[in-house]
Parts: C-alpha cells; sequence; structure tokens
C-alpha cells in the first residue's frame, strides 16, 4: 500500500518524496510496473491529501483576504501541485479535437506540445468555471468548505482510475498504457470504495447529514464520475484511438468542474436537510 501510494504520489504530482526508495549507491530507482500500475487504486487518497494543502491554505488566508482571492489561491496551488500538467492537458486535447486531422496525426498534434487559441481558450474558460464554481460553494451556508475542498480533488483522481479501468491506451507504450494495463476491476472497486468512504465520512462529519442521505449521494457521485468515464473513453477512442497522458490530465480537470456543479446544484436546490451533497 505504501509503494502504491508514493508511486501514485509520483505520477499525479510533482512532490518531491524524501522516502523514495535508493540503491545501494544512492540513486533512487523506479518503482515496479506492477506498482505503478496499480496504484491506481489508491488515487483517491492522494487526491484527499492535495485537498487537505488546499484547506490549510485557505484556513490560513480566510482571515486576511477575501473568499475571491482565497479562491484563486487554492486553484493557482492546485496548478502548482500537479505542476500545470492538467491544464496544459486541456490545452493539448482541445487543440487536436479542433484539428480535421486522423487519429495519428491528431495524437501527433497533441504531442508537440505547443498551444494554439483552441487549447488557450479551453484553459481559461476551465479556470473561470472553476473559480466561479468553487466560490460560489465556499460561500454557500448549505456546505462545508472544508467538505468541498476536500473531496473535489478526490472525485479528480477517482475520475483518473474509472477512466483507466473502463478506457483504452491509444499507444501500446508508455506510462498512460502501464496504469491501462494494470487497472483492473479491483483497482477500480478499490478506489470506489475509498471514494465512497472519503464523501461519506466528511459529509457526515463537516455537514451532519443522515447517513442514508448521504451514502446515496456518495454512490451517485461514483456512478456519475464513472457513466463519464466510459463517455469520454469511447470518445477518446474515436477521435484518438485510446486514452493518453493529455487526455487524461483533461478528463481529471472535467471531473472536477462534474463534481463542483453536482455540489452547485444539489446544495442550492435544498433538495435534502444541511448535509445533502
Amino acid at each position: 500500500m505504501f509503494k502504491r501510494i508514493a508511486a501514485a504520489f509520483e505520477f499525479l504530482t510533482i512532490i518531491p518524496l524524501p522516502f523514495k526508495r535508493a540503491d545501494s549507491a544512492g540513486q533512487s530507482q523506479i518503482w515496479p510496473v506492477k506498482d505503478i500500475g496499480r496504484s491506481s487504486s489508491v488515487f483517491p487518497i492522494v487526491g484527499l491529501i492535495m485537498g487537505g494543502a488546499y484547506l490549510l491554505c485557505f484556513m490560513l488566508l480566510r482571515h486576511v483576504l477575501s473568499v475571491e482571492v482565497c479562491t484563486v489561491v487554492v486553484i493557482v496551488l492546485g496548478a502548482v501541485i500537479t505542476g500545470g500538467l492538467h491544464l496544459d492537458g486541456v490545452s493539448d486535447t482541445f487543440d487536436a479535437l479542433a484539428a480535421k486531422r486522423t487519429p495519428a496525426q491528431r495524437l501527433l498534434i497533441m504531442k508537440s506540445g505547443s498551444a494554439g487559441p483552441i487549447g488557450v481558450s479551453a484553459i481559461v474558460l476551465t479556470v473561470l468555471l472553476k473559480y466561479a464554481l468553487l466560490k460560489g460553494l465556499l460561500l454557500n451556508p448549505q456546505l462545508s468548505s472544508a467538505f468541498v475542498l476536500l473531496s473535489c480533488p478526490a472525485a479528480g483522481r477517482f475520475a483518473a482510475t474509472a477512466a483507466m479501468f473502463t478506457g483504452k491506451s491509444a499507444k501500446a507504450e508508455g506510462l498512460g498504457w502501464i496504469f491501462i494495463e494494470h487497472t483492473g476491476v479491483k483497482e477500480f472497486m478499490t478506489a470506489a470504495g475509498t471514494m465512497f468512504l472519503i464523501t461519506t465520512l466528511l459529509n457526515l462529519y463537516l455537514n451532519s447529514g443522515s447517513v442514508l442521505c448521504v451514502s446515496l449521494q456518495s454512490v451517485m457521485i461514483i456512478i456519475i464520475i464513472s457513466a463519464a468515464a466510459k463517455f469520454s473513453g469511447a470518445f477518446f477512442l474515436r477521435r484518438f484511438g485510446g486514452l493518453t497522458g493529455d487526455t487524461m490530465g483533461a478528463f481529471i480537470e472535467g471531473a472536477e468542474l462534474m463534481f463542483l456543479i453536482y455540489l452547485t446544484i444539489t446544495t442550492g436546490g435544498h433538495i435534502c436537510r444541511r448535509g445533502f451533497i
């Protein structure tokens, strides 16, 4: 478990790990392929830890800065922790989708790394939408800010696991292929169970909702994300021949937006008493 969490951190963040393995010469070693691939089962845990960083940052700044500024800082922190790779994936994916080319040619466009007007626009719109949704939820008295900040990144990382389980790799090599090849039923169910516990326990503790209500909503979140992963996998299969690292980054960003939209709709409608996700 420890090795899988460490491997997941290496894949999802740029946070240096002081506890990474080293050989007798003091050189860091690459994790075994099996451990790297199966670390998708603990992706939601990495997201939860990232959310802890967001929450700490928000709590430290909330008393001296406005919610608007704190929201921007949290979004920037997320980009820093991930090295901006997910937003880069948004840019590359939309640039490639906009090109009227064959799947193979779209992959080359994605691999080029240059950002076109469509890609830049996609990044701007993604950040603006995340800002608007996150700010509204942080100001919403119906929902705990801690719940939003902790559970949102966990939902995004669970989405990555769901996409790896339901999708197909566009290439028979590389890190993305390793994850997809080793993400089976066990890894997906472990990630889904972890996501269920995260959203249910956080909601019960922070929002005092009923056990049945929040449990059903946690299941609903997992179903929605998994369905979106299946649909996205089929879509990317037609456009690119499968999933790539860039499409995974774009889907993580998209899943976080879906989660925030879901929270905005359900809490704004006052469907259930306080604590309803």
